[in-house]
């Protein structure tokens, strides 16, 4: 039984959305970023609306008690006096909030207070500490029953084992369930302090934050001591060869490629990132399941940064963009495929995948750092196939 591949990749906005990407505090020379999280969102929150004083309320979601084993039982948690906790930071000149507001322009005034959550947060180094940022989306001015961290809160280096307990947070709610007010529609900026993280940390997993699901999760840190420079050289790319071209008649049902360039084995779906001044290069990995499969290479997908601006692909490099195809080669290969697009703005510094009509329909939405797919260079180079028979 064949199977039949679509080809979908992502690219961040164009030169030309500038102008709307300008307000944006540019963050591509930020040493001190050391992990970075924008996910996706979800309906969160029923916001309640008191139709005397038209104030709005909205409770956070009950968190798993196991991840307060201080309470000695579930009931012992309902006891508990939640107190109100002001100055909260703002996260306003962040990519973040932009996304929210673009978001929620999207919606009908009715609907905007269903809110949105997700687990959206920044890793930082600030001078003596090294501080986890959670943005939150507040759809409500009065927020109930909130949860930041506590004594159960810490990160664990995965190499050295080393455990740097949370010290405070910003604002000082530190071991409580407790209210906040604030301006409907805002996007707050919660910080949870730990002692500064070496340099040489480089992979972590962090405990204690339920409002993020975090009780071990793990990070690969953003830690370079050489600041990259802005563009990149057009990748090295080994151009397949066509093995059998196929009638007009047949066209449809695509030519027939090998000798693809092949990688050492990633994850499908891998990808990588050239930056140059004349074009946007981006590389993706797939597994071969099967010694031959069938490819469609539309153009029809679109790379988008965190305001939703984007573009399509313009070419692939060393495959048809107008007809279907087939990559013959080895069940187990993993194929790197190429897509060039425009240049990309250097403002902007996220990216996320959506296909359109004619490609992929299952794809998620995540979303990427451009830095990240620019390290990711290293895993896509051509590596030619040993193949042991005997």
């Amino acid at each position: 039984m064949k199977k039949f591949r679509f080809i979908f990749f992502s690219l961040v906005a164009l030169a030309f959305v500038v102008g709307a990407i300008v307000a944006i505090r540019s963050q591509k020379d930020d040493a001190n970023l050391l992990a970075r999280h924008l996910g996706n969102w979800t309906n969160g929150f029923d916001v309640s609306v008191n139709e005397q004083t038209k104030g709005t309320s909205a409770s956070f979601t009950d968190y798993p008690v196991q991840l307060f084993p201080s309470l000695e039982s579930p009931s012992k948690k309902a006891e508990i006096d939640t107190v109100l906790v002001e100055g909260i930071p703002t996260a306003e000149n962040h990519n973040i909030a932009r996304r929210w507001n673009k978001a929620l322009s999207l919606l009908p005034e009715n609907q905007r207070y269903l809110g949105f959550s997700g687990k959206h947060f920044d890793l930082r180094n600030e001078g003596k500490h090294t501080v986890l940022h959670l943005y939150i989306y507040a759809p409500a001015d009065t927020m109930k029953n909130f949860w930041l961290a506590s004594h159960e809160t810490a990160i664990v280096d995965l190499k050295t084992g080393k455990n740097y307990r949370a010290i405070g947070t910003v604002p000082d709610c530190f071991g409580k369930f407790f209210t906040f007010k604030c301006e409907r529609e805002t996007v707050l900026d919660f910080q949870i302090l730990f002692p500064k993280l070496p340099r040489s940390t480089t992979e972590i997993a962090i405990y204690g934050v339920p409002y993020l699901d975090m009780n071990g999760e793990r990070l690969t840190l953003n830690q370079k001591s050489k600041k990259k420079p802005l563009y990149d050289e057009k990748p090295q790319y080994h151009m397949p060869k066509l093995a059998k071209e196929v009638s007009d008649e047949y066209k449809n049902y695509g030519n027939i490629y090998t000798d693809i360039h092949t990688i050492k084995p990633v994850e499908e779906g891998t990808m990588a990132l050239w930056r140059t001044p004349e074009a946007t290069y981006v590389a993706y990995a797939y597994e071969m399941n099967y010694t031959r499969e069938q490819f469609n290479s539309t153009l029809d997908v679109r790379l988008y940064n965190e305001l939703e601006y984007g573009v399509n692909a313009i070419d692939v490099l060393g495959f048809p963009t107008d007809h279907d195809f087939w990559i013959e080669g080895y069940s187990g290969d993993c194929v790197a495929i190429i897509y060039v697009f425009p240049p990309i703005s250097l403002d902007n510094e996220e990216l996320f995948l959506r296909t359109g009509k004619k490609a992929a329909p299952k794809i998620k939405r995540k979303i990427y750092s451009v830095e990240e797919l620019r390290d990711n260079q290293k895993l896509f180079k051509y590596k030619k196939r040993e193949v042991v028979s005997k």
